[in-house]
């Protein structure tokens, strides 16, 4: 039987139990990288090299089979009946349509925004709130509390949160908090969750537009998105301090992210298995196609999520692939398009020679975090063998043609009893070979692989690639 991971979302990240609008900036040659385009109105250079600027975004959700990440676009729409004219062209209203998105004070995301596009960016399954309200809390009866938590209320409506916890857009289900549990809904947030909400848990990781471009919310200081940071920390010190939980305590936190963080911190090695760009240009990587592919700087950072982390400091190349269109193959050549892709960075002009001599980082992911290469290899030097040479534990345990990372579309491709299952990424029509169930036992992943956990939202846990 087929085992598919393709009907679970693309990030492993956590809407279930957080809220990632605003961050702290982070590094990028351009804040709004990464934004999908329709091939219908592609505009193609002389040269046979598409650029990203010159195609349309994709506004609507692919289908299940197609279920892709649909990077951040930014959608403007009259305001609705009720609501004061917008602030963005003939008074429309200007959203961020993103997990980290937030449309203009006093408005809710979800008449401006599209929450079906916003959950492929993040998995989202329904989960049982972490506390539930005592109906007769004093706090009721304190009407300057409640006005305060009104306030928290419309800030979390205005933003790209409510797709995933408020039950009244979501098949009436949350992911643990619910804006509409009551008045007193914040007693559905776990301790975890109010460290975030504050900032004291870092959540860096999940990316996010500058205050400038995001209607005004920003969470420099806070992991809600807010307009007024102050006002948020005091009402949110103050809920801290009735639950008991200490400074100490809410730092301790571990930071948020699972293995976007994971991915995050990873320091490249040394490319094998033949991964890297051979002299002749190709770009090669094992594990099945792929939907974003760098080249960069030896040094730079592992590229993350849009809008902010998606295009490292030090990128030279990086490709994209509609979400709309198939992933791409190894074996494509530096620098080009192939049908269905587009060229991100650089945003003008072709992609820079590399130089013999010169160490580079690869980075290919299967999607957005959900890298499946990221390693370090010298142009012009021979690049390392195959599968054999890969340093797993065991390496002659399994032959060559079904060990980890072998490319598959079906278990029985993957005839090696320790790399029997085929993980199948979202939208992706081959796979590669690997073991599951890692999350009760993580030995049974190859040395240096991690396992990728998606238990928590009803999918498999297998061995990831580094």
């Amino acid at each position: 039987m087929l085992r598919t991971i393709a009907h679970y979302a693309p990030l492993a990240s956590f809407c279930v139990a957080l809220a990632a609008c605003g961050d702290d900036g982070g590094e990028s040659p351009s804040s709004d990288a990464g934004t999908p385009r329709d091939t219908a109105d592609a505009a193609v250079i002389d040269d046979g090299l598409t650029l990203r600027s010159e195609i349309a975004p994709v506004t609507t959700v692919p289908s299940s089979d197609t279920a892709v990440f649909v990077p951040p676009f930014e959608e403007c729409k009259d305001a609705v009946e009720g609501d004061e004219p917008g602030q963005g062209p003939g008074g429309q209203v200007c959203t961020n349509v993103a997990i980290s998105g937030c449309t203009e004070e006093g408005k809710r995301f979800i008449d401006y925004a599209d929450c079906d596009i916003v959950r492929t960016q993040r998995p989202f399954s329904p989960r049982p709130p972490a506390g539930t309200s005592d109906p007769n809390d004093p706090r009721l009866e304190d009407e300057g509390y409640l006005a305060e938590l009104a306030w928290v209320t419309e800030q979390v409506e205005a933003s790209g949160c409510v797709c995933c916890h408020d039950s009244s857009n979501a098949d009436g289900k949350a992911g643990i908090w619910d804006i509409q549990l009551g008045p007193l809904w914040l007693d559905s947030l776990s301790d975890s969750g109010l460290a975030l909400f504050i900032g004291l848990a870092d959540s860096s990781v999940l990316g996010a537009y500058p205050k400038e471009d995001n209607n005004g919310f920003d969470r420099m200081l806070t992991g809600l998105p807010t307009t007024d940071t102050e006002r948020m920390q005091t009402f949110l010190r103050a809920e801290m301090e009735r639950r008991g939980l200490s400074e100490d305590e809410a730092r301790a936190v571990p930071p948020f992210g699972g293995p976007i963080y994971a991915n995050a911190v990873a320091v490249p090695k040394p490319c094998e298995n033949g991964e890297g760009v051979a002299e002749d240009g190709t770009v090669q990587w094992i594990g099945g196609p792929a939907r974003y592919v760098y080249v960069l700087e030896e040094g730079s950072k592992n590229p993350g999520v849009p809008p902010n982390l998606d295009l490292p400091e030090g990128t030279l190349w990086r490709l994209d692939v509609l979400a709309s269109q198939p992933p791409v193959a190894s074996g494509l050549e530096y620098g080009t398009t192939p049908d269905g892709s587009f060229q991100v960075f650089p945003e003008t002009g072709r992609a820079p020679a590399l130089e013999e001599g010169t160490t580079y980082h690869i980075a290919v992911l299967l999607d957005v975090g959900l890298p499946v290469a990221s390693c370090l290899f010298t142009y012009g030097e021979p690049l390392g063998g195959g599968a054999q040479d890969a340093g797993f534990a065991d390496p002659s345990a399994c032959p060559d043609s079904s060990t980890f990372g072998t490319t598959c579309t079906e278990d029985s491709m993957c005839a090696c009893e320790a790399a029997s299952f085929c993980a199948i990424m979202p939208g992706q029509p081959e796979g590669f070979c690997t073991a599951n169930e890692c999350a009760g036992d993580p030995s049974v992943c190859p040395a240096d692989w991690s396992c990728f956990d998606l238990s928590a939202v009803g999918g498999p846990s297998f061995c990831l690639e580094p």
